[in-house]
């Protein structure tokens, strides 16, 4: 099978994956791998308890779940691990009122991504967001592009929302995954990033 490599912003690609086989997946897993998970640990971003789990050493990868899911979702399905067996750090985050996470007074998900990033003293780091977390990194990235190496989005919704501020995307690596009969996502959010 073709292997995911992320491209530079001139030279995005889209990877298709078949829609919903993650979703369960993902549930199957968390219900065998039961409550605690390692590396799971607990820290206050502005008053808020927020559920992370980190694994690997190395620059930083952000993980965002969509509405749907929570941080475990990414260990269930081995992007965890694939990530920090890659030399990165791997930082899973139940977004605020998910998961295990305290809902703490936010509105707007990329706001929170800029204060978690803070928490952690990063200038620069990779964002993986799904479907709301997918808009949630979006929205994050184009307002603070100086701390954004790269994006992988998968099944983004909301693009349009940020259809004017997507020029602050060029040159940064971006990598696109789209489920082929994603109703919720459809692909013209992809096109939208990669024009």
């Amino acid at each position: 099978s073709k292997g995911l490599d992320i491209r530079d912003g001139k030279d995005k690609e889209i990877y298709r994956i078949k829609p919903h086989w993650i979703e369960y997946y993902a549930y199957i897993c968390s219900l065998i791998n039961g409550n605690w998970m390692e590396g799971e640990k607990f820290i206050n971003v502005k008053g808020a308890k927020i559920r992370v789990i980190e694994k690997g050493n190395g620059k930083p990868v952000f993980l965002f779940h969509g509405a749907r899911f929570n941080a475990e979702t990414w260990v269930s399905i081995g992007t965890v691990d694939a990530i920090a067996n890659a030399g990165f750090k791997a930082i899973s985050v139940d977004f605020p009122g998910f998961g295990k996470s305290e809902r703490g007074g936010y509105t707007v998900l990329s706001d929170f991504i800029k204060d978690l990033v803070s928490y952690y003293g990063v200038n620069k780091a990779y964002y993986l967001g799904a479907s709301m977390g997918g808009e949630a990194v979006l929205g994050f990235a184009v307002s603070s592009p100086e701390r954004v190496e790269g994006l992988i989005l998968v099944g983004a919704v909301g693009v349009d929302k940020y259809k004017e501020k997507l020029v602050f995307l060029n040159g940064k690596k971006v990598l696109l995954i789209w489920g082929e009969n994603d109703t919720v996502a459809p692909i013209k959010n992809a096109k939208l990033i990669m024009d």
